[in-house]
């Protein structure tokens, strides 16, 4: 009889273990969409607004004088306590705006990027665009 009670207390305790054990890794995965998810939608508002901004900059193109400020913004990641900033490449020859944000898989411990990718059109008129930006800078666009 006593052998079977502990047997029973085992078992209990064994279940118990492995029920909160699936709970935290469940929990762990849905964090871990969540955040890719939340990155992915600021990168894709971000390129957005980057993208008009670039576009609409050709309205310019027959100005004598012109200058363009944009504030990109930084990215709010979980478990940050400050925003974060991302790298943006802008590919002028396929008018591609490249953003991405680089976040370690918790789980893993190996490092995923996050990216968005926008279009846009290069205004013909204004000075060069820069190569690579970070959020959190300011984007000049000159004529």
């Amino acid at each position: 009889m006593r052998g079977q009670i502990s047997l029973d207390i085992i078992l209990t305790i064994a279940i118990g273990f492995i029920a909160v054990s699936s709970v935290v890794m469940i929990s762990n995965e849905i964090t871990a969409m969540q955040t890719q998810s939340s990155l992915r939608q600021q990168l894709n508002d971000i390129g957005n607004g980057l993208a008009q901004v670039i576009s609409r900059s050709a309205i310019l193109d027959d100005a004598d004088s012109a200058i363009i400020l944009f504030d990109i913004p930084k990215i709010l990641v979980l478990g940050e306590t400050k925003p974060q900033p991302c790298d943006i490449q802008i590919d002028k020859i396929n008018d591609k705006i490249i953003l991405s944000y680089e976040v370690i898989n918790l789980e893993t411990g190996d490092i995923e990027t996050v990216s968005v990718e926008k279009g846009f059109v290069e205004p013909t008129g204004m000075n060069p665009l820069p190569d690579d930006i970070k959020c959190g800078e300011t984007l000049t666009i000159t004529r």
